[in-house]
């Protein structure tokens, strides 16, 4: 039952179409990244980038991406004053293994 309610939080926590946008916004600046001298990425989505990109206030994307870190979608690192965001592969896998239950060979 346990897991089945962290599928369920990890399904609503997807189910906005903002939240859907920022986690692929996200998904495509990481994979477009240069890696620094320190193995990190160059090219961090910050939150300000996201409202940019979604035409939205802050305090809404600041909404969205509480939402997203809560289920454990997105993982925040502090630099300073900014937020830098990206995408926990251990939480988008459990969604992907859940699903695949799904698809008849």
């Amino acid at each position: 039952m346990d897991k089945l309610k962290k599928i369920t939080g990890l399904f609503k926590a997807l189910s906005d179409e903002n939240r859907l946008k920022i986690v692929d916004f996200i998904r495509k600046n990481e994979i477009k990244c240069s890696l620094n001298d320190k193995g990190k990425c160059k090219d961090k989505t910050c939150i300000n980038d996201l409202g940019k990109y979604l035409k939205i206030g802050l305090p809404t994307v600041s909404h969205h991406v509480k939402e997203l870190t809560r289920a454990e979608i997105l993982i925040t690192e502090k630099s300073g004053r900014w937020s830098y965001l990206r995408i926990n592969p251990k939480r988008i896998a459990e969604i992907t293994d859940f699903l695949n239950l799904f698809i008849i060979n």
